[in-house]
């Protein structure tokens, strides 16, 4: 049986292997980004969202037993809602673990108000892509970026 439940900000920490999976994931099937993904830091990455309270800001984790299958962290600001990052191990999909992680979200951010729910997806990620696709989600713009450039 699954368990999704909400966690603090302060909890983050849990979801550290699932968002290094997710990293890796990433860095492997880049054609273009593979040091992009390489160079992100857990630590940094999170950090980033310390700055949201904890009624914009949303992490809920799905868990099987004593395991941490999956994450969905989003945010919700002045009407605008945003996945930020979400992951559900390899070993776990198919089971609709993510469908209910990114529903809870989608819902959460309805509530808030949001007028705009919106994702990032690598442009490579097709089945990522396509996930989002069955829940409601289309292209708007394509942002392009150079490789290589690292500070």
């Amino acid at each position: 049986m699954v368990d999704i439940f909400d966690i603090s900000y302060d909890e983050v920490e849990i979801i550290k292997d699932l968002w290094e999976k997710n990293r890796k994931y990433h860095e492997n099937t880049s054609e273009y980004f593979k040091e992009s993904y390489r160079s992100i830091n857990f630590e940094q990455r999170i950090k980033a969202f310390s700055v949201f309270s904890k009624d914009t800001i949303k992490i809920t984790v799905a868990r099987i037993g004593d395991e941490y299958v999956g994450y969905c962290m989003s945010t919700a600001v002045d009407g605008k809602g945003e996945l930020e990052s979400m992951h559900v191990d390899k070993a776990k999909r198919g089971g609709g673990i993510g469908t209910k992680l990114a529903a809870g979200h989608v819902n959460w951010m309805k509530e808030k108000g949001c007028k705009v729910i919106g994702v990032t997806v690598s442009q490579e990620n097709e089945s990522t892509i396509n996930f989002y696709r069955k829940l409601g989600f289309y292209p708007n713009t394509l942002y392009m970026q150079q490789r290589g450039i690292i500070e």
